[in-house]
C-alpha cells in the first residue's frame, strides 16, 4: 500500500472510533502553525504522512504517521511502526483503575497509560484520555501494524 492509501484508511477508521475528540484530532485539520512547527522538527521523507494527532490534557500528544509516530511528552521522541512489537496496560495503571472502578467491566475505560513495547526491548508509555482516545489509538496501531505486513 502506499502512504496516501494508508493514511485513507487509517483516516476512515479514526472516524468510525469517533475521533475528533476533545483532544484528538486528524492532522489535516490541525491549525497550520502547528504542523508548520511540527514538520520542521522532522524529516518527513522518514516520517511518512501524519494522519492523527492524539493529544491528553496534560500536553503530552503523539502523532501517528504512516511511518513513524511521533510522541511528545518531555522531548520529541521517534519510534518507527516497523519496530512496534506491541502494547500493553502497565500494572500500576490497571491497579490504579482497580482502585477507581470496582466495576471490572467498565474498569478498563479508567485507563490513561499505554505501554508501545519496541522489537529492541525498550518501551515507552504513552498518555492518551481515557475511553474513545485510548481505545482508539490501540486499535488505529493494530490496523497500521496489520497495513504495513
Amino acid at each position: 500500500m502506499t502512504d496516501l492509501e494508508i493514511k485513507k484508511n487509517i483516516s476512515e477508521k479514526a472516524l468510525e472510533y469517533g475521533i475528533p475528540t476533545e483532544y484528538s484530532f486528524l492532522y489535516d485539520d490541525l491549525s497550520n502553525n502547528f504542523k508548520k512547527e511540527f514538520e520542521s522538527n522532522i524529516d518527513q521523507s522518514e516520517f511518512g504522512i501524519p494522519i492523527i494527532k492524539f493529544g491528553h490534557r496534560n500536553g503530552n500528544w503523539l502523532i501517528v504517521g504512516t511511518k513513524k509516530l511521533a510522541i511528545k511528552s518531555e522531548k520529541l521522541c521517534l519510534i518507527g511502526i516497523e519496530q512496534i512489537k506491541g502494547f500493553e496496560v502497565p500494572k500500576s495503571e490497571s491497579e490504579k483503575a482497580k482502585q477507581n472502578q470496582p466495576n471490572r467491566m467498565i474498569r478498563k475505560f479508567e485507563y490513561e497509560v499505554l505501554t508501545i513495547n519496541n522489537h529492541n526491548r525498550n518501551s515507552i508509555d504513552v498518555w492518551l484520555n481515557k475511553k474513545v482516545d485510548y481505545y482508539g489509538f490501540w486499535h488505529i496501531m493494530i490496523r497500521l501494524l496489520n497495513l504495513k505486513k
